[in-house]
């Protein structure tokens, strides 16, 4: 199914599938005849059977969904890298406006698509082992740090991974990774609205930025930042399906206005 969903200019949509309902050996060889020379090569590099499978879905995923806008089969896409390393569409004549971005964590891959703004995703496992509010020291801000440590002790690892992953959305978004500090700019939650504020030296203006946090599971956390400019906030549509030659989504409820 090619160009059979409607993007308006003010709408994001953030689609999102679960590995697990897609590691089928009919999905997985649709998946992987979807992929390119270069990305079957960097298929075969990864030494994990789950780390394959992630890649696969979220390639997939990807591919999918910008066939559901445009008229172009899911094989056909080509990707080129801007100078950050962002994918982006390799663009060629009579191809619709589309922007995407991708993220994906154990068990879950997201792509948010709009039609000209930049926007970033971002998705977290919030029972992942390994630090987490310890490394808030060298990368929070002040601002931020301050209001984690003040937070109750229980509450602090929630707080810790809704900043990791706008951190994220926003340095998505921007398509310039890491090379933006993280300790630059910070988010002031709770909400609503998400609001962002930025250091004197990094050019921007919080004014232009949405954000927002949804929760897929109890598990997992997702991230969302829109560049929106001057235009109204954007009206959010979160869709959860498995990638395969018929793309099928259920609309989640509760996720569909932007703030």
């Amino acid at each position: 199914m090619t160009g059979a969903v409607t993007l308006p200019e003010g709408e994001a949509h953030i689609w999102y599938a679960w590995t697990a309902t897609c590691d089928t050996p009919a999905l997985r060889a649709y998946y992987r005849s979807l992929l390119s020379r270069q990305e079957k090569e960097r298929l075969e590099r990864f030494a994990f059977e789950h780390l394959k499978l992630e890649y696969l879905v979220t390639r997939a995923l990807c591919r999918t969904v910008l066939s559901a806008y445009a008229n172009v089969p899911p094989g056909c896409w080509r990707f080129r890298a801007n100078g950050y390393g962002r994918p982006e569409i390799d663009a060629g004549d009579g191809l619709p406006q589309l922007r995407f971005n991708l993220s994906n964590a154990r068990s879950l891959v997201a792509c948010v698509t709009t039609r000209t703004v930049d926007a970033g995703i971002d998705v977290e496992d919030t029972d992942r082992s390994g630090e987490t509010v310890s490394i808030a020291d060298r990368y929070f801000s002040p601002p931020e740090l301050l209001a984690l440590h003040a937070l109750p002790a229980d509450r602090q690892r929630l707080r810790f991974f809704e900043l990791w992953t706008l951190k994220e959305s926003y340095i998505k978004a921007r398509g310039m990774g890491l090379s933006i500090p993280l300790d630059q700019f910070s988010f002031l939650l709770p909400g609503p609205p998400i609001r962002i504020a930025f250091e004197p030296g990094l050019a921007d203006m919080a004014a232009e930025w949405q954000f927002a946090l949804f929760h897929p599971d109890e598990r997992h956390l997702m991230a969302l930042g829109l560049c929106r400019a001057q235009t109204p906030p954007f009206r959010l549509r979160l869709r959860e399906t498995v990638p395969g030659p018929k793309l099928d989504w259920t609309d989640v409820p509760g996720a569909t206005e932007g703030d």
